[in-house]
């Protein structure tokens, strides 16, 4: 009767071992796609040059979608900078998203600050 009893116990505590276990070794998620499609525009945004030469800063919020082909659409841009507001419009323009699994036409918002530092 005690065999039965201590067999019994370490078989739950290896089960509760082994759930324990499984669970820590969960694959790491994805990025979810508003966090990879915001990380490529930050990589393909660069500065204006203009705004470099004449020191000129801003902030400019888009609100966009991207079509099937990757293109992106953009809905709406605030600016406190005309400028740069077209700027980034322009290059925001030659980027192409081509995510498999980006949803079409999901709106999207991102903000753009360009400070100088010095």
């Amino acid at each position: 009767m005690k065999t039965v009893k201590s067999l019994r116990t370490i078989i739950i505590i290896l089960m509760v071992i082994c759930m324990s276990g499984i669970s820590s070794y969960a694959i790491e998620p994805a990025i979810a796609p508003a966090l990879h499609i915001q990380k490529v525009i930050r990589q393909n945004i660069a500065y204006p040059e203009n705004a470099v030469k004449n020191s000129t800063t801003g902030t400019v919020n888009v609100i966009f979608a991207i079509d099937e082909s990757g293109k992106i659409m953009i809905k709406k841009l605030l600016s406190d900078n005309k400028e740069i507001a077209e700027e980034v419009k322009t290059q925001l323009s030659k980027i192409n998203y081509k995510e498999a699994n980006a949803p079409s036409y999901q709106l999207y918002k991102i903000t753009i600050s360009f400070r100088l530092i010095g």
